[in-house]
């Protein structure tokens, strides 16, 4: 069985779905497009022409992020660092929020919990990747290319706090960690954890998109960090999942 997802066609489409009053489910639906194998277990309920609840379990494989991005334009707001990224990785969202009338996010009710991982990524050139290479002493030589790269973040009502993630590049090992609103106000730092210089250095960045500082600064992570899995997602799906079987429980009365 094929459908339509946004642009892609959507084949070998399984999974259930359930419309009972103001309620829809979509359990375990699975597919597969040109752009990723697809996961997906949904709950849509319409308690007001205004206020549309949406809670979703979203996952990914072997998407590629430009495709991730042109699929979901607004993970560009609540994640911008990913155009910064070509290449392909495993997405995963698990999140609720509201939405109006012509369903559009009411951002100020989103609640959510994400993670992104990638192999082998491309970091496109870009004014920003300049200055902060240029004060972390990167080599001219370096290849933009991240070896691997694991990050989680959550999403509550305008902020946006992303956990400290380790990023491998050529001979650079650096955490990277942060806040930022949906306003795309930023306040973020990264520490080298590892390089060819005989020093550590570390970058304060902070502003907004028109006014970026960017800035030496000490290193906020020691040497031997090592960034732990906090299994947010599972966290979140597990509550939307609790959700789902009450309201199928409820609407079954």
């Amino acid at each position: 069985m094929n459908a339509y997802v946004g642009n892609q066609i959507a084949t070998n489409l399984t999974g259930r779905l359930y419309v009972k009053d103001d309620a829809l489910v979509l359990e375990e639906i699975g597919f597969v497009s040109a752009a990723a194998r697809l996961k997906l277990t949904a709950l849509y309920r319409s308690p007001r022409p205004n206020h549309l609840y949406l809670g979703l379990d979203y996952h990914m494989v072997d998407i590629q992020i430009d495709e991730l991005l042109s699929m979901f334009p607004d993970l560009d707001t609540i994640m911008p660092m990913l155009s910064s990224f070509k290449g392909q990785g495993e997405f995963h969202l698990a999140a609720e929020t509201y939405l109006d009338k012509n369903y559009n996010l009411k951002k100020s009710t989103l609640r959510g919990a994400s993670s992104i991982r990638g192999d082998n990524l491309v970091l496109m050139d870009s004014e920003t990747f300049g200055k902060i290479s240029k004060i972390l002493m990167f080599n001219k030589k370096t290849e933009n290319k991240i070896d691997s790269l694991s990050a989680e973040f959550t999403v509550f009502k305008n902020e946006v706090d992303v956990y400290p993630f380790t990023i491998v590049m050529d001979k650079y090992k650096a955490v990277v960690g942060g806040r930022h609103n949906l306003d795309m106000s930023f306040d973020y730092h990264i520490s080298l954890l590892e390089s060819p210089l005989p020093m550590r250095l570390g970058v304060n960045i902070s502003g907004t998109m028109d006014d970026l500082k960017i800035r030496p600064a000490a290193c906020k992570y020691p040497e031997n960090y090592r960034p732990v899995s906090r299994r947010i997602v599972d966290a979140q799906k597990l509550e939307l999942r609790k959700l789902i079987r009450e309201t199928l429980i409820k609407q079954m009365e």
